[in-house]
């Protein structure tokens, strides 16, 4: 199985409620050192649908978390994430899964953002990358965590990451996330920043009695 290394001794189990495959991924690089073997919806035993119900990152991010708690009775973790360009206020921000449509593939959101911002704004191709972060656990309050990196919208180079990342051009890194290492990615990237937060919550201690 792809991602960072499976614990089994002394880790304890974290849904990550999310059918992304990347972001699967990340979470398990990410969450390895803190001691939680990070499993799949479909490991946990989860057969539902999950739903974005908000307008924003939080809400989304909470709706899917708690969701996934509350049937499960486990520790969840969700996110909601988008790309942000300057010059369109944000946009698409929450809607940058969605808005060419449920059926659009990463590839082609990704051309179509590029050819967007080239026809409403050429030349302003400042963006920033926004993920938050939701954690529950059954009988306790959920956490929120934020983190976002700044960059350039870039035609797309590497085959690497998820998603924008090919045509996000980090100001950290100086390459765009799908030409980068996942080490180098995920030293800087708006997950792994929101995670960093959330871990500075103390909610990812794994001394906390699991629930």
């Amino acid at each position: 199985m792809s991602g960072a290394p499976r614990l089994a001794d002394g880790a304890r189990r974290l849904v990550a409620a999310t059918n992304n495959g990347g972001k699967l991924r990340e979470f398990r690089r990410l969450l390895v050192a803190h001691r939680w073997d990070v499993v799949s919806l479909a490991e946990a035993g989860w057969t539902g649908a999950l739903h974005e119900p908000g307008v924003t990152y939080a809400e989304n991010a909470l709706a899917k978390a708690a969701a996934v708690s509350a049937a499960l009775q486990l520790p969840a973790l969700a996110d909601d994430s988008g790309i942000e360009v300057d010059a369109l206020h944000g946009w698409p921000g929450p809607l940058s899964a969605r808005w060419l449509g449920p059926n659009a593939t990463d590839e082609e959101r990704l051309a179509g953002l590029v050819a967007e911002v080239d026809r409403r704004c050429p030349g302003e191709r400042h963006v920033r990358y926004v993920c938050v972060v939701a954690f529950c656990r059954p009988g306790a309050e959920p956490v929120i965590a934020h983190g976002e990196c700044l960059g350039t919208l870039t035609e797309p180079c590497g085959d690497g990451g998820f998603g924008y990342d090919p045509a996000f051009l980090s100001d950290d890194l100086g390459v765009t996330f799908g030409a980068a290492t996942d080490v180098d990615k995920d030293r800087v990237s708006h997950r792994a920043r929101a995670l960093r937060r959330l871990a500075e919550s103390g909610v990812l201690d794994p001394t906390l009695g699991a629930p």
